[in-house]
């Protein structure tokens, strides 16, 4: 069995890398007819050099003196400059505006010919607007930054700074707290990327996205071994340490040299283990109410005072009982790895190019916070976490009356 599932795990860690190489390839780049088209928008509208006038007049004279002869088309048109100020506040110059122009133009004609539409510097070609560069994507990631901070920062930060409850009952939620602050922080560098692609910007939402990933790993490797508990501390304090420098050595290894390849592994490999973690945990919470059941003879229905029912999937099955709510992460881990496979078969933009398979990806993601995945970690934090420090609690004074 373990070794079926570490092969299928190969398998698709093999898939990945294999459709990751293919979709970072760029062969737009290299089309005769877009380098032409820059040439032709540079000089004529950042240099106010017709060139083509040059050529026409010394074609024969430039050609033996070895320069080369671009193509001049007059059905290329170009933005004239000084640009509009909304695309100058974004950060468009000349040369950034042209490179964008030739897109647009050679994908047009590509589209006409009936040609494959090309990726450029590892895009699209998307439709512009405003100055903003993928639309679409920029919608989607401020809606996930926003179910984040509506359904998971406020209750969670609520729980939090509630004086009422006992200050080890809030201490539980400091993990949750850590994922849902990251969580926001990375959806907002994913806006700001791709609202404008610069360097900078690239780099912030990667080192983010890593972030959320590896944050999300340590609240759910603390949760599935109980490092919550007092007799685990020492484990929970190495395990924090351990996953801190991970992401310290992480955040180095891409800064020295900046690898998509290397950044990709990383985040497939812990999001692999994020996703086996799920599936123990919810093995481990099944186990434990199914006993409760055969012993108590009872359906426990302890988690409806923290469901909203308008936000959950299949209300009439996972509703029934807790035994069955246990299973809810299961639902949600299935629909993102599904949604998942968006970015691996990816496809050119639809819809006036703007929107592509990313920008789908990212409405996928919506989908777990708005559907009640911050209402299952309350339950069962509330529920099962807490049970469990109060039941050591009362072993340790059992403990203590009995050495007395």
């Amino acid at each position: 069995m373990k070794n079926s599932i570490l092969l299928l795990l190969h398998s698709i860690l093999a898939l990945v890398f294999f459709f990751s190489k293919t979709i970072l390839a760029s062969p737009g780049d290299d089309l005769y007819a877009f380098q032409d088209c820059i040439y032709q928008c540079e000089q004529i509208t950042c240099y106010n050099n017709h060139y083509y006038i040059d050529q026409y007049e010394r074609g024969q004279e430039l050609l033996d003196q070895g320069y080369d002869l671009y193509y001049y088309n007059p059905n290329w048109l170009f933005v004239d400059m000084p640009l509009p100020w909304h695309l100058r506040l974004l950060g468009w110059n000349c040369q950034s505006n042209c490179d964008y122009q030739c897109q647009r133009v050679i994908t047009a004609e590509r589209r006409k010919h009936d040609e494959e539409i090309y990726q450029f510097h590892g895009k699209w070609p998307f439709q512009r607007i405003w100055g903003v560069q993928e639309v679409s994507s920029v919608l989607m990631s401020l809606g996930n930054l926003i179910v984040n901070y509506q359904f998971g920062f406020k209750r969670i930060y609520k729980i939090v700074t509630d004086t009422s409850l006992p200050l080890l009952h809030r201490k539980q939620y400091y993990n949750t707290l850590v994922v849902v602050v990251v969580t926001m922080l990375a959806w907002t560098a994913s806006t700001i990327f791709h609202t404008r692609d610069y360097p900078v910007t690239e780099h912030l939402d990667y080192y983010l996205a890593g972030a959320t990933i590896l944050s999300t790993f340590h609240a759910l490797g603390s949760r599935l071994f109980s490092m919550y508990k007092r007799k685990n501390q020492i484990y929970q304090w190495t395990f924090s340490i351990l996953c801190l420098s991970a992401y310290t050595y992480h955040v180095q290894r891409l800064y020295r040299d900046w690898s998509y390849t290397y950044n990709m592994r990383a985040n497939i490999t812990i999001g692999l283990c994020q996703n086996l973690f799920y599936c123990l945990i919810v093995f481990k919470l099944y186990s434990k109410y199914y006993y409760i059941e055969q012993e108590s003879k009872q359906v426990n229905q302890n988690h409806l005072k923290y469901i909203d029912f308008k936000r959950i999937i299949l209300p009439s099955f996972y509703t029934r009982s807790a035994k069955l709510y246990t299973l809810y992460p299961l639902m949600l881990c299935t629909i993102v790895v599904l949604g998942s496979l968006l970015e691996i078969f990816d496809f050119p933009p639809i819809f006036h190019d703007l929107i592509d398979a990313h920008s789908l990806w990212h409405l996928v993601t919506i989908i777990p916070p708005y559907m009640g995945w911050y209402d299952w970690l309350v339950w069962d934090i509330d529920e099962n976490v807490w049970s469990d420090l109060v039941k050591e609690e009362d072993d340790e004074t059992d403990k203590k009356k009995k050495n007395d």
